[in-house]
């Protein structure tokens, strides 16, 4: 598809979103790529029929979900690398170039700040002014494993561009801004609190399932910032103790008699899986910015067991009560709770809270 021109008088703005896509290998769909998912939901929650939206994707990969919005326009950029690390320095400056109608955008929406600076370049000869706006997902910094050469410092030149930059809690943003302040100084921290603002991400709706009992849910990455190292540790020692609990992961090589894979081909088959869950653990030590897999959880019904002091109280509340502070009173809520003696939360009231509907409304896109 070319990019859309803007002779229509029927919109009004004309949005180009500049992507995020992940890594999603052979075995992961593009339709369930984080930055996928949240620009559904907000096509999906908000009034937004006279604006066009044109959403760039990687050759080979067409996000399908996207198909069925009359008023969006996908591009085929070409061949991106969709591992993290090397797609912040990919930049497709020939799309950018000779693909993009500058002089027929209104809004730039970027989902990737290291990726702004070069793509505004590009248009310093055709129209001016149009709004720059942001949402990050991810930041190498060394509290959820950055490597000691990464392109955080890209990423805040990025968001210093725009006009407002939402993440996924106000915690992320006091580290984001924490961490700058290695590289800046007090002037240009200031501008990053006035610009990145706290952009909470929903979920679509509240079910549950048929729930088995004593089944433990992991259902985060295996990177180090998750604490999948230390959790497994810790129920290898209670495995030893008791055999009357699973854990339910999605992660795929954790050899263990008593996990069991709960990875699915689409999205809805996953949250099946998750829904069966007695309880879900998470068990970030240093970093979680909001924890979209704690959010799916939540959203199908299963109470987790959290960290105190990064995003969750923002999530669940100050008095949700299944917060820990250490990994020795995070293993006996596990063992009181496996035994009966805590009450399973609903967290029909805190999905509720967190629907789109709701979260999008301090979303400052339009």
């Amino acid at each position: 598809m070319e990019f859309w021109k803007g002779s229509d008088s029927k919109y009004d703005k004309r949005v180009l979103i500049i992507p995020n896509y992940t890594y999603f290998g052979k075995n992961k769909d593009i339709n369930s790529d984080s930055f996928v998912l949240v620009m559904k939901s907000f096509l999906n929650n908000t009034e937004n029929e006279h604006y066009h939206f044109t959403i760039p994707y990687p050759d080979g990969y067409i996000p399908a979900d996207f198909i069925k919005y009359p008023n969006v326009t996908l591009v085929n950029m070409g061949k991106i690398s969709t591992f993290p690390p090397v797609m912040r320095t990919q930049f497709p400056s020939n799309f950018f170039k000779s693909k993009v109608d500058w002089d027929s955008t209104d809004i730039v929406w970027s989902h990737l700040p290291e990726w702004t600076n070069q793509a505004l370049i590009l248009r310093r000869y055709s129209k001016m002014g149009q709004r720059i706006i942001g949402y990050c997902h991810w930041w190498e910094i060394p509290e959820n494993g950055g490597y000691q050469y990464n392109s955080f410092t890209a990423n805040v030149t990025g968001m210093l561009q725009m006009e407002e930059c939402g993440v996924n809690s106000d915690w992320v943003k006091r580290m984001v801004i924490k961490r700058a302040g290695d590289y800046f100084n007090q002037n240009v921290l200031d501008k990053l609190d006035k610009i990145i603002q706290p952009w909470y991400l929903g979920t679509e709706s509240f079910t549950t399932g048929t729930v088995e009992p004593k089944t433990i849910l992991f259902n985060h990455r295996a990177n180090p910032y998750t604490g999948a190292e230390w959790f497994f540790k810790e129920i290898d020692k209670l495995w030893k103790i008791r055999q009357d609990f699973k854990v339910l992961t999605s992660i795929s090589d954790v050899d263990r008699s008593y996990v069991q894979s709960i990875r699915a081909i689409d999205r809805n088959q996953y949250l099946k899986n998750v829904a069966s869950a007695d309880i879900g653990v998470g068990c970030f030590r240093t970093y979680s910015a909001w924890s979209m897999s704690a959010t799916d959880g939540l959203s199908v019904g299963v109470p987790y067991i959290l960290p105190r002091g990064l995003c969750y109280e923002e999530m669940v509340g100050d008095d949700y009560p299944l917060f820990y502070d250490t990994k020795k009173e995070f293993v006996k809520i596990l063992v009181d709770y496996l035994d009966g003696k805590i009450e399973r939360p609903n967290t029909k009231k805190i999905t509720e809270r967190l629907y789109w509907k709701n979260s999008l409304k301090d979303w400052k896109v339009l």
